[in-house]
């Protein structure tokens, strides 16, 4: 007698586009979370992608206006749904006011330095490469706050972007007063890179004298 074609263990699950057999799969199930990656939801799936599958459509998941999101992928191979606890893929997405995709996130700075100068002057410095791939941003988000506590979303300045390499943006700030800074890249949307690392803490000097001038004399 031949070979059932549905005898579980003779046919390959792929064969049926966006379905598969219980106990015998092999690819990834989709997890998500309000927020950042630490936010997902790990004791619920809301989708299973085969191992060739080269997109996921999820029904029925409703998005929040004006929230982040964090999808994420994780193995499952073999008889009895082995999972790894292993992140293979994850992807972030804002919404806007209406609850629409705002765009893809460009990439983060490489980079932040500070330095503290006179006058209560904090100068910052980063540096922008282009990922393979990846679109320029259309300016970068500066951030400062008295604590290390820093949240993306309103900029304290902006500085525009013209090439990749090297920017700078000086900041007079109060004297005496502790500061923390980060930076992103955004889109002319609006549409953040994530957070660079907050650096800190710097104190602002306005009690330091000026730099010297320098002046050179041909007379001897």
């Amino acid at each position: 007698m031949a070979r059932a074609h549905f005898a579980f263990g003779y046919w390959a699950p792929r064969h049926f586009a966006g379905w598969y057999w219980a106990n015998h799969s092999h690819g990834h199930r989709v997890y998500r979370g309000v927020g950042g990656l630490a936010n997902v939801d790990f004791d619920m799936a809301v989708g299973f992608a085969q191992a060739d599958a080269t997109s996921i459509p999820l029904v029925g998941l409703g998005h929040e206006a004006s929230t982040r999101y964090t999808y994420v992928l994780r193995p499952v191979c073999g008889n009895g749904w082995l999972e790894t606890p292993d992140v293979s893929n994850s992807c972030e997405f804002e919404t806007d006011g209406s609850g629409d995709w705002l765009g893809s996130r460009p990439t983060g700075v490489e980079w932040l330095a500070a330095d503290v100068e006179d006058g209560g002057d904090i100068k910052l410095s980063w540096s922008w490469r282009r990922s393979q791939g990846e679109s320029a941003p259309n300016d970068f988000g500066l951030y400062y706050a008295t604590s290390p506590t820093i949240t993306a979303g309103s900029p304290d300045a902006t500085e525009s972007f013209s090439s990749e390499g090297r920017y700078s943006h000086t900041f007079s700030l109060t004297g005496g007063q502790t500061y923390w800074f980060a930076v992103t890249a955004r889109t002319s949307g609006g549409v953040e890179s994530p957070l660079s690392k907050i650096i800190g803490p710097y104190v602002a000097d306005d009690t330091a004298p000026g730099a010297p001038i320098v002046s050179l004399s041909t007379r001897f």
